[in-house]
């Protein structure tokens, strides 16, 4: 059984136990309880069993207030989680969505110090104006508005005092109760709820390096230099370090402020349409997304030009993950459930061994619903809850990228909605899906993958020697130990005696490659002269590929029985 390490129990003791009164507050005292914590924080049982608040509200409505009252990390954790609709219940992901990354401003004067701290310079020299009323307060920092001395109007964010602290307190505690979660809790038996709170730890301390902040800004930036209906602010990095972000401010409209819009004479429909391209370039050109694509977060400017802010959320998806998602694309559209589950699987949601013929016959049912309708009667929220549903009926495994993606969609296809009710998703991706799946056809990009199969292909051949030969090790000291059934048994025999022919085959035709390669280089170096010896080697080659055929031939056969 799992225990919380004592060093670290009793370091963040206090901690630990303002989560517990305020999680029995809440009226989760049993939760303590299956966790353990009542025992290993010695909590009084009254403050187990505590019951909810005398307002009744829902489950999910409490874990929120809790999470709120819990502070900034709780928020941003609780954030995390409302990506994962493939672990939690539809009703908590809903309410969990509802968190606001909004919490009472700090002092002023706190935040000039902070400033004049980390840039070495008194306010007055640093800025001809500060407003000392903050723009906005999030649970890392608050924005205050100022203009430079150069006259540039700016945003400069100050991270809260003592954040990191905080932070790295609440993220140890957090690792440790997703250890006792991961073994004591029905959640934690499907889920792997460790490498969920590891990811949160890199994706929080990240957040708290504005530099990073502003180097994804940068690269939006970079990658957008070119669409003259995307703005990305510029960053001033003499006024930027790790706790200070310095950069241009946008004068707009809140992209879902929709009298604000009206007024200013925007033409909603390709305002909307614009909102959608952002991402659908961000996610098929670049493979690096806004991750937080809130309306707080755009302003529609002159011209329907959208302006980006907050880069402190991103998501990557590699090369191989893009590929893989137009390829379950392709397979939808061609109603091909085998090049689907193929993609499925290269993502890593399920095994080989895990398809099963309810797998294939949902997903079937999945694409006959959706493919053949009218790409404007189909809506990203309505598939991503459909794919939801399919992936925790059956146990499937959605990497984080991905749900991240998911829920990036879903939002920026609410805004546009609200925009323009009309708004075509599927229509607006159309071009840019074709223009992925081109690139994936050009002649470097194929090269590059054959390249990239030969690698793995190599790498396979170099290790499958030395995994026998362990395997064989092990079998004869007695320390591998198989326990199955006859018939499962009879599988496990035929697959071994095919790995073996396969290994075999992969060896003989080896030294017939190297043999000719061998050969090639002889005649090419002059070795072979004269009308004899070109003979006598011609034949022996002959002979020789002549009973290896004959043994490959064999070999192909019995590794078919």
């Amino acid at each position: 059984m799992l225990a919380l390490p004592l060093v670290r129990q009793a370091r963040y003791l206090g901690r630990y136990r303002q989560i517990a009164q305020v999680l029995g507050h809440h009226g989760f005292g049993y939760l303590l309880e299956q966790l353990g914590l009542n025992a290993l924080l010695s909590l009084p049982r009254r403050l187990v069993l505590q019951l909810p608040p005398p307002a009744p509200v829902g489950v999910a409505e409490r874990l929120c207030q809790a999470l709120v009252e819990l502070g900034p990390t709780f928020i941003k954790l609780g954030q995390l989680l409302s990506t994962r609709p493939d672990m939690l219940p539809h009703d908590l992901v809903v309410e969990l969505n509802k968190l606001q990354d909004t919490v009472p401003p700090f002092p002023a004067e706190v935040a000039i110090a902070i400033i004049e701290a980390e840039l070495g310079k008194p306010l007055a020299q640093l800025f001809q104006e500060f407003c000392p009323t903050p723009l906005a307060a999030a649970s890392l920092g608050q924005a205050h508005t100022a203009v430079l001395p150069t006259g540039e109007h700016v945003v400069v964010k100050v991270q809260r005092p003592d954040i990191a602290t905080i932070i790295a307190t609440d993220l140890a505690i957090i690792a440790d109760l997703a250890q006792l979660a991961q073994e004591r809790t029905d959640l934690g038996a499907g889920n792997d709820l460790v490498e969920l709170a590891w990811e949160f730890n890199t994706t929080l301390q990240a957040e708290l390096d504005y530099r990073r902040e502003a180097h994804n800004a940068d690269r939006f930036r970079h990658m957008f230099a070119a669409n003259q209906t995307i703005y990305i602010p510029k960053v001033y990095w003499e006024y930027t370090n790790t706790c200070v972000l310095t950069t241009e401010r946008l004068y707009g409209v809140k992209i879902n402020d929709l009298a604000g819009l009206a007024a200013a004479g925007m033409d909603q429909p390709r305002l909307a349409r614009h909102s959608l391209q952002l991402i659908l370039e961000e996610v098929f050109e670049h493979g690096f997304f806004h991750a937080d694509p809130h309306p707080g977060n755009f302003f529609a400017l002159p011209g329907e030009v959208i302006g980006a802010v907050d880069f402190g959320q991103v998501g990557v998806l590699d090369r191989e993950t893009t590929q893989q998602l137009l390829l379950i694309v392709l397979g939808m559209a061609n109603h091909d459930n085998g090049e689907v589950l193929r993609a499925l699987q290269q993502m890593g949601m399920f095994a080989r061994h895990e398809v099963t013929p309810a797998l294939r016959r949902d997903l079937q049912r999945f694409t006959d619903r959706y493919v053949d309708r009218a790409l404007k009667e189909v809506s990203v929220r309505e598939t991503g809850e459909e794919l939801i549903a399919l992936a925790k009926r059956h146990r499937l495994r959605l990497p984080s990228p991905l749900a991240m993606l998911l829920k990036a969609l879903v939002m920026t296809e609410g805004v546009g909605l609200q925009i323009d009710p009309n708004l075509d998703i599927f229509e607006i991706a159309r071009p840019y899906a074709q223009k992925a799946f081109a690139r994936q056809l050009t002649p470097e990009a194929v090269r590059e993958r054959v390249a990239a199969r030969g690698r793995s292909l190599a790498e396979a051949a170099l290790t499958l020697p030395l995994q026998i030969s362990d395997l064989l090790q092990q079998l004869q000291e007695g320390e591998f130990r198989i326990q199955t059934q006859e018939q499962e048994l009879q599988r496990l025999a035929k697959a071994l005696r095919k790995a073996a022919n396969q290994l075999a085959l992969a060896l003989v035709l080896g030294a017939m490659i190297l043999g000719l390669g061998m050969l090639s280089i002889a005649i090419g170096l002059g070795h072979w002269q004269g009308t004899i010896p070109s003979v006598l080697g011609l034949g022996g080659l002959l002979i020789t590929l002549f009973i290896a055929l004959l043994l490959a031939f064999g070999l192909m056969r019995s590794g078919d029985n």
